[in-house]
């Protein structure tokens, strides 16, 4: 079942971004419990990091560099309380993240003066409803 968008593809059809090596991808995501089939599908195809001027963020690799999707997602787990169906997608861009929820699939873009509280209360609407439709708009396609 394909589950990412039809123009992804196009989008990211350079090398850079094909994934090779798909067992650190397979731990991580055992790691961090990871349940979204279309988040799944997606780092499995592609590595990251990504920057689009359509959304203002910096969307992390899972686990390629330093500063990845797992790395900040442990972070905001034990800094800020995060429970397991929190991932982190991107680095913090004027006091704010991206986050997904892996059990509703909702992207939400969380500042941390006050939305992160909204977050946990399950409180704060999300920017997107998908993580498909989140990819569309990230990379306009």
């Amino acid at each position: 079942m394909k589950m990412l968008p039809d123009k992804l593809n196009q989008a990211l059809e350079e090398k850079i971004y094909i994934r090779e090596d798909k067992t650190l991808v397979k731990d991580a995501l055992a790691r961090l419990e990871v349940i979204s089939q279309t988040f799944i599908e997606f780092y499995n195809r592609y590595a990251g990091p990504f920057w689009e001027e359509y959304v203002p963020f910096e969307l992390l690799d899972l686990v390629d560099e330093e500063n990845n999707i797992e790395a900040y997602t442990l972070i905001c787990r034990k800094e800020y309380g995060f429970p397991k169906q929190y991932l982190i997608l991107s680095e913090i861009s004027a006091n704010a993240v991206l986050v997904l929820d892996t059990l509703t699939d909702n992207v939400y873009i969380v500042n941390f003066e006050g939305g992160d509280g909204l977050l946990l209360k399950g409180e704060l609407e999300a920017t997107w409803p998908t993580f498909s439709d989140f990819l569309k708009s990230y990379f306009n396609c």
